[in-house]
């Protein structure tokens, strides 16, 4: 009981001070989360990614297994995700929004600082490796789910390309495997802008947070949703971790990752393409408080002590 409650006191708990600072704010003085989000997608998390991708110390054969990994969850999540749409006989709008926020997770302003906490330097770098590659595929199946399944596939790549992550990730793989370096004043630029985007991630949280309201009237597929989402998601991510023979670090960020609560933009997706906003938005409320009880058990059970 003393390791969970220091897990959650020195690895969740500052994540969640900053957050509810932002919470705060965002409820007392309204500031638009866009420019936020504008500034993160387009600037600090490619400058992220660029630089984690760039310096991690995964092999090719590491990173083609966490490719796997991600796919793995994914694929794992919709199957799920069909069969409690059918049997359950949700409307069209519900079942998109319920879809969406299986597989898209808060791998990024959640996930990374979490991992990073737990694991050190290399942990949070390993953790932009899974985000980026849980973007890509979240980006296109997101789109597709969110408006119903008559989302034209051309459009979503289309959408998915216009972002910088993907060539954030091409180009770190190839500085990283290229061996190649950086211009010092550029190195510096790199650092320092990669440096805010988790501080900037946690705060644009707390304010779109701040933004959400609950609706009672989706209780029960609210429940189902983090049952699967922050129980059965990590329970179905060790033995595909294990069966692609992750190790170390690699294993535990892996495991770790695929049990982060809902991202906020499966919020947006549902604005976007009209699935259903009020369950997406309680769901993703829900799911991130409760996460701090889930998570520190995960925690516990890969090793990690107070």
């Amino acid at each position: 009981m003393g390791d969970f409650l220091g897990i959650a006191f020195n690895v969740i708990s500052p994540i969640f001070m900053v957050i509810g600072i932002s919470y705060i704010v965002g409820r007392s003085l309204n500031p638009d989360p866009r420019a936020l989000s504008v500034f993160l997608i387009y600037v600090l998390v490619p400058t992220l990614t660029f630089k984690g991708i760039r310096e991690t110390q995964l092999s090719p054969q590491e990173l083609g297994g966490m490719a796997l990994m991600v796919l793995g969850i994914t694929a794992s999540m919709i199957i799920i995700g069909l069969v409690v749409v059918r049997f359950m006989k949700w409307e069209n709008q519900l079942a998109g929004g319920f879809m969406i926020t299986l597989f898209m997770i808060n791998s990024a302003n959640y996930g990374i600082p979490v991992n990073t906490f737990a694991f050190g330097e290399e942990g949070g770098k390993v953790a932009i490796v899974y985000y980026a590659l849980n973007t890509v595929a979240a980006s296109i199946l997101g789109v597709y789910f969110a408006s119903g399944g008559n989302a034209n596939p051309r459009q979503a790549i289309n959408n998915m390309v216009r972002v910088p992550l993907i060539y954030a990730v091409f180009v770190g793989l190839a500085f990283n495997f290229g061996k190649f370096s950086l211009p010092l004043p550029l190195e510096r630029a790199v650092d320092i802008t990669a440096s805010g985007a988790i501080p900037t991630m946690l705060a644009l949280l707390g304010l779109q947070l701040a933004r959400t309201k609950a609706f009672t009237g989706k209780l029960r597929p609210v429940l189902i949703g983090t049952v699967i989402r922050l129980i059965l998601s990590p329970l179905i991510a060790v033995p595909i971790a294990l069966l692609l023979g992750l190790t170390g670090i690699t294993f535990s960020v892996a495991v770790l990752q695929s049990s982060m609560p809902t991202a906020i933009l499966a919020n947006a997706l549902a604005s976007e393409f009209g699935s259903d906003t009020e369950y997406t938005a309680m769901m993703t409320l829900v799911s991130t408080l409760a996460s701090v009880v889930t998570l520190s058990i995960v925690l516990l059970a890969l090793g990690v002590r107070a």
